[in-house]
């Protein structure tokens, strides 16, 4: 839940989330690089981390990936990449009518 709550704030990036997903890729490189592994292990060994990932370090390493990188790591990501949590206009309305039906 937490992991969840920290990309829907957008804190520094719309794209936070694939600085997590950096960050994950980068404190597991050596074994990654290591095993040469292809497409299918890789995504087999990233599964698996599930539930073992230090997300308190992985937050702080995405986040210091998205301030070192700045303005050109936002040039960086292709247009048309979705954010962590669509931020059109239905969406908010959304938003603002489940507010006001908790406040009842």
């Amino acid at each position: 839940m937490l992991l969840w709550e920290v990309l829907w704030t957008h804190h520094l990036s719309e794209h936070l989330h694939l600085y997590v997903c950096v960050a994950i890729l980068k404190r597991h490189r050596k074994k990654i690089m290591g095993e040469q592994m292809d497409f299918d292990t890789l995504l087999k060994f990233i599964n698996e981390l599930s539930g073992h990932i230090n997300l308190n370090a992985a937050l702080r390493d995405a986040e210091a990936l998205c301030i070192c990188a700045g303005e050109n790591g936002e040039a960086s990501i292709p247009p048309g990449t979705p954010p962590s949590l669509p931020v059109d206009d239905d969406t908010a309305l959304m938003y603002s009518q489940q507010d006001d039906n908790d406040s009842l």
